[in-house]
């Protein structure tokens, strides 16, 4: 939320290095191997972040408008395609060795000597920006104090504009999803179905690689045949549908099934980041590009922070790893009903009341619980009448 005075001063380019040098020393104190300083690491990572806003800052005044849904969306690309070459990079890693000629010894990486040498790969990465910073960081502005007392202004920017206030929520909605994916679909195929490590990692592999795909094509989508809205809206639709079947995986499922769910999962819910960053940057001042972008990131920060600890919560309530699934659908289905309609001008505030104020309605909540009871009654007569008495 407070990126934007630091882009506008140092120029997004050199944000975007300074975020490469703060991943890469969260590995340098991986690599260490002293447990207490983890959280440090934690935190150097997450600050990293930040780039995200920064390439949108680049990116916003450099590609054409009218093509800025599918060029944002090849960009984000990087992110799968670079969680694919980790993936490969760091087994690759583990295994080799190096001779040392003056002790007469082979050396062996071991995980720690594998986060060491990804280190220095990520802060070479930042080195070689280096000869382009003077053409990206040419709008910089010295004069500007970085404060992050400009965050009450930032955030207010995105929750007044209601184009960018449903961006906002579908950040929090769509990064639900893919925090309790990421976090919780391999170990749901291994401890809740009994999948092993190698199956259970194959399936998140395929299913990962059409996200790439799928975000090029909703920015292709976005750029010419329908808006940006509607974009967004088949994705919390589809997203909503792909994290209920999840939840209801159970033994009877197959393992093709399985995978077809999930690359329906990852082609929505993992997939909407082109889109929405392009609509965000269209939408913001010219010169807060930056700023507003984290504004609205900075609500799928948060949902994956409590979205996982409601997934947990809800799992050692139930015992069941669909459960969770269930409930962060939700939001999903609501994103698709805000942006299959124009925006709505009100604050989320005023709409709750009303919302709130027509259900209070005594007429209206005599009708619910008319119709939860036959409900209720005909789904209890369905169950109990299947059953068979015993023997």
């Amino acid at each position: 939320m407070g990126c934007g005075g630091f882009i506008l001063k140092y120029g997004a380019w050199r944000v975007s290095q300074i975020c490469l040098l703060l991943m890469g020393t969260s590995l340098i104190v991986i690599a260490g191997g002293v447990l207490w300083l983890y959280p440090l690491g934690g935190i150097l990572l997450g600050a990293g972040a930040v780039s995200t806003p920064a390439s949108s800052h680049i990116l916003a005044r450099h590609c054409p408008r009218h093509l800025a849904p599918i060029v944002f969306s090849v960009k984000q690309t990087g992110v799968p395609v670079g969680s694919l070459i980790g993936g490969l990079l760091v087994p690759a890693l583990l295994g080799v060795g190096f001779y040392l000629a003056t002790f007469r010894e082979s050396v062996y990486l071991d995980a720690y000597g594998t986060a060491f040498v990804t280190a220095l790969i990520v802060y070479s990465v930042g080195v070689m920006l280096q000869p382009f910073r003077t053409f990206f960081d040419s709008d910089r502005d010295p004069s500007v104090q970085p404060s992050f007392s400009g965050v009450s202004e930032t955030m207010k920017i995105v929750v007044s504009d209601p184009n960018l206030r449903d961006l906002a929520f579908a950040g929090f909605a769509f990064g639900g999803l893919q925090s309790i994916y990421s976090g919780f679909f391999i170990l749901y195929l291994i401890d809740g179905l009994e999948y092993s490590e190698v199956d259970a990692g194959l399936a998140f592999a395929i299913a990962s690689t059409t996200a790439v795909v799928a975000r090029i094509l909703w920015g292709w989508l976005g750029s010419t045949l329908v808006s940006p809205r509607v974009v967004m809206g088949l994705i919390g639709l589809f997203g909503f549908v792909a994290a209920v079947l999840t939840g209801y995986y159970d033994f009877g499922w197959s393992f093709t099934a399985i995978v077809a769910t999930a690359i329906l999962y990852n082609i929505t819910a993992l997939s909407w980041h082109g889109v929405l960053l392009a609509e965000t940057a269209r939408l913001a001042p010219p010169d807060q590009v930056g700023g507003v972008t984290g504004g609205v990131l900075s609500f799928t920060s948060v949902a994956m922070m409590i979205y996982p600890v409601i997934y947990g919560t809800v799992l050692y309530v139930t015992d069941s790893y669909g459960a969770g699934f269930f409930v962060g659908a939700v939001p999903s289905l609501i994103a698709a009903f805000v942006f299959f309609r124009p925006p709505v001008q009100r604050s989320w505030l005023r709409i709750l009341l009303d919302s709130m104020r027509w259900a209070m309605v005594p007429a209206r909540l005599a009708y619910a619980f008319t119709i939860a009871v036959i409900g209720g009654v005909a789904g209890a007569v369905w169950v109990y009448g299947g059953l068979k008495p015993p023997l």
